[in-house]
């Protein structure tokens, strides 16, 4: 597997299930406690599950392997990049064989050589077929077999999109209240995932169908404060840079300009250990 290997997210989805059957032992005294926060760099090790599954990703920190899953499209750990692992241990089955965290895992962008480990497939740690043609809803099923009947006379079926769009939210009725959404970041970027873009869309059309007087973007930078003592901080320039990108999008969707009032805050949210992926963010306001 070579530098800057990717595994799609949707093919992942599989793994915040746990596996009927699924036996594995951990030394006594080790495990830590549910409850527990965890903060660390490390080298993502991937697993290989199966011969028609994707691989999952772990990550060991102080003789434990802990789970790496994020939410959809949030972002996938790559071999020959560390991770940033935050997030609260819980108690459930092992996922990938580790355990369970809930929290993120962010990707870092610097190369790291050493971060190649792949586990073989131990018969043990089963991966679940993923996809639409596994996992989506009996429409997603239906719609994506129609294309593949389809593409061998008709080609260009082969390009139309095989993932239906959600069905569009309720169109907002009066009373018009005040709408807010915050967008999470993995560390270091300004990317927000698909689900949090959709809300955005969203909150964009409200903006219209309310007359909105005022929408108000605010960007946050943060520190993460690791379990060895060190922080680790994002650039100065970021939480601008988060600022102006949501408001370009709402721009572009539609969003008068006028009505926009764009900030950051300049000094970073200090790190606590405790959730601090959730200090990477935006914050948009919406008053009608």
């Amino acid at each position: 597997m070579s530098a800057g290997f990717r595994v799609p997210w949707s093919g992942l989805a599989w793994l915040g299930l746990a596996w009927p059957g699924l036996i594995l032992v951990i030394p006594a005294g080790a495990e830590p406690p549910a409850g527990k926060y965890v903060s660390f760099l490390a080298c993502p090790i991937a697993r290989d599950t199966g011969p028609v599954t994707d691989v999952c990703f772990l990550a060991e920190h102080n003789g434990e392997q802990y789970a790496l899953v994020n939410p959809p499209d949030w972002g996938v750990p790559q071999l020959h990049h560390r991770v940033l692992v935050e997030g609260l241990v819980k108690d459930g089955p092992l996922v990938c064989g580790a355990r369970p965290l809930e929290g993120r895992a962010s990707v870092m962008s610097e190369l790291a050589a050493e971060c190649g480990t792949v586990l073989p497939y131990d018969e043990i740690v089963k991966g679940a077929a993923g996809g639409v043609f596994n996992s989506g809803s009996p429409a997603q099923r239906a719609h994506a077999e129609e294309l593949l009947r389809r593409t061998p006379g008709e080609p260009r079926a082969s390009i139309e999109p095989a993932i239906l769009d959600p069905p569009p939210p309720p169109v907002p009725t009066p009373p018009f209240e005040t709408r807010t959404l915050t967008v999470i970041y993995p560390f270091s970027s300004t990317r927000g995932s698909g689900p949090d873009m959709v809300k955005l869309r969203d909150l964009a059309a409200y903006v219209n169908i309310a007359k909105a007087r005022h929408v108000s973007v605010t960007g946050y930078r943060a520190v993460s404060l690791l379990e060895d003592g060190s922080n680790l901080a994002e650039p100065a320039d970021l939480a601008r840079a988060r600022a102006e990108k949501i408001a370009g999008i709402l721009t572009r969707l539609g969003v008068n300009a006028k009505l926009m009032q764009v900030r950051w805050e300049e000094t970073a949210i200090p790190g606590s250990g405790k959730e601090d992926w959730r200090n990477r963010r935006a914050e948009i306001s919406v008053e009608p």
